[in-house]
C-alpha cells in the first residue's frame, strides 16, 4: 500500500473458477446392407431411440448428419447425432445408457467442452467486482491499524485480467478460472 495527499493505494486480486456449461456429446450408429433403404431403416430405428434418450436426459440442439456410402454390393449408412448438455451430470446419465446398450453398430465419439458467452462475460464481472471488494476491505484494514477512516474510492484500475484453463482429467472435462486484480485508490479522512 501507498500513503499519499491523504489518499490510500491497494491492490485487489481475486481468481473466480466456472465449470463447463456446453457440452456437444455425440453417437453415431451404422449399418451395412444389401439395399439402401434396408441400410438406412436399420439405422433409423436405433437412431429414434439415441435421439429420443438425448432429449428426454436434457439435450439441447439435437442434430443429426447422415452419410450413405456404396462398397461393392453392399451400403452403409451413418448417422451421427450431436447433442448440447449444459451439465456434466447429463452428459455421465446419457453414457451410461448408452454405454449399457452398445453394440458394433454404435459409436460414441468423443466429447467436446465448451463455455457460454454470457458464463463467461458474468463470471468476470464478478471476479473484478470481488477483486474491488477485496481491495476496499484491505484499505479498511489498513486505515483501522493507522486509526484514520477510509473515504471515497477515487480511482479503480484493473492490473491485470486473465482466463486460465485448468483441465479435470478426473471428471474428463475442462474448468476455466478468471483472475483479475485491480489497483484501487481511496481517500482518508483522518
Amino acid at each position: 500500500f501507498e500513503l499519499m495527499d491523504k489518499t490510500i493505494t491497494v491492490i485487489g486480486s481475486f481468481g473466480e473458477v466456472v465449470a463447463t456449461d456446453r457440452i456437444v456429446f455425440a453417437i453415431s450408429c451404422a449399418s451395412s446392407k444389401s439395399t439402401a433403404d434396408e441400410a438406412r431403416d436399420s439405422v433409423e430405428k436405433r437412431q429414434k431411440y439415441i435421439t429420443q434418450s438425448c432429449l428426454n436426459d436434457g439435450g439441447k440442439d439435437v442434430r443429426e448428419n447422415c452419410l450413405l456410402t456404396k462398397s461393392g454390393d453392399m451400403f452403409t449408412f451413418i448417422k451421427e447425432t450431436r447433442v448440447i448438455l449444459s451439465s456434466t451430470e447429463k452428459l455421465d446419465t446419457l453414457r451410461n445408457k448408452f454405454v449399457e446398450k452398445l453394440d458394433n453398430s454404435i459409436k460414441v465419439h468423443d466429447t467436446l467442452y465448451g463455455f457460454k458467452e454470457k458464463t463467461l462475460a458474468e463470471t468476470s464481472k464478478r471476479a473484478f467486482t470481488n477483486a474491488c471488494r477485496v481491495a476496499m476491505d484491505k484499505a479498511n484494514h489498513l486505515c483501522n491499524g493507522m486509526e484514520v477512516k477510509l473515504g471515497e474510492c477515487v480511482k479503480i484500475e484493473e492490473l491485470s485480467a486473465d482466463w486460465i484453463e485448468n483441465s479435470n482429467l478426473a471428471n474428463n472435462y475442462t474448468e476455466r478460472e478468471y483472475r483479475c486484480s485491480v489497483q484501487a485508490q481511496f481517500r482518508i479522512i483522518q
